[in-house]
């Protein structure tokens, strides 16, 4: 097997953020206040914006916080360019973070499986304008050899409509396939739906309600740590 399909957050990544905090609204709306000629309520257009885009879209709509930022922007009176509003995006995605690390010996996992000749892909329930800049950040969106964010599909895991999508575009059998994720419900049983076999990685970040007996029966591998599951990912490689 040579095709290894990651999620990002809880599997590769360790995060923490906060949009409700007062701290972190206080101080994205000093910053946005320089873009704000019109005096707009951002919160409340955020907001309005938001659950917009989601109302009729079914239960595995993903909506793009970018679009929401771009007219939220142009509404603001400010003649913003693209690149733009992805920063002001970006900057209320940083304000917001209190924790972005790699787990311990993802990068390391990564070289290792490259060295092997590997394809390294990701398919992750997240948005492009906040992942791609944190992805960059860490060192690592170098090793993949795709990217499909649900954001730019409208459509989120379990969808298996969205592991179809993403698997097309990157050409691969999906015998020789194997997604990587840490939440039982959207990376193990939403990549059985789509035909393909998964691998279950428990960290800090999966849900309380993943059950561990259940995930080793019904996951094709399980690990409890990036180093077991580097050597389960290299076994599998080398055959």
């Amino acid at each position: 097997m040579k095709n290894f399909v990651f999620d990002v957050y809880g599997t590769l990544v360790d995060i923490n953020t906060d949009e409700s905090s007062k701290k972190f609204k206080k101080r994205f709306i000093k910053y946005f206040k320089k873009y704000n000629k019109t005096g707009l309520d951002f919160w409340a257009e955020y907001y309005l914006r938001c659950a917009e885009k989601s109302r009729g879209g079914g239960e595995f709509c993903e909506i793009d916080l970018l679009s929401v930022f771009t007219e939220i922007c142009a509404k603001s009176g400010s003649d913003l360019s693209a690149e733009k509003i992805k920063k002001i995006a970006y900057k209320f995605r940083r304000l917001s973070r209190t924790k972005l690390i790699l787990y311990k010996g993802v990068k390391g996992m990564l070289k290792k499986l490259k060295s092997l000749g590997a394809q390294l892909y990701i398919i992750s329930n997240a948005q492009s304008c906040f992942t791609l800049p944190e992805l960059k950040k860490l060192r690592v969106l170098k090793y993949f050899n795709g990217v499909a964010i649900s954001s730019d599909y409208g459509i989120k895991k379990p969808s298996p409509q969205f592991f179809a999508q993403a698997l097309k575009k990157f050409g691969l059998d999906k015998r020789q396939t194997l997604y990587i994720g840490n939440d039982f419900t959207c990376d193990i049983a939403g990549a059985h739906s789509a035909g393909i076999k998964a691998a279950y990685i428990k960290s800090n970040l999966s849900p309380q309600s993943d059950l561990i007996n259940n995930t080793e029966v019904n996951a094709d591998f399980y690990a409890d740590a990036i180093n077991g599951l580097t050597v389960t990912l290299t076994k599998l490689c080398e055959r």
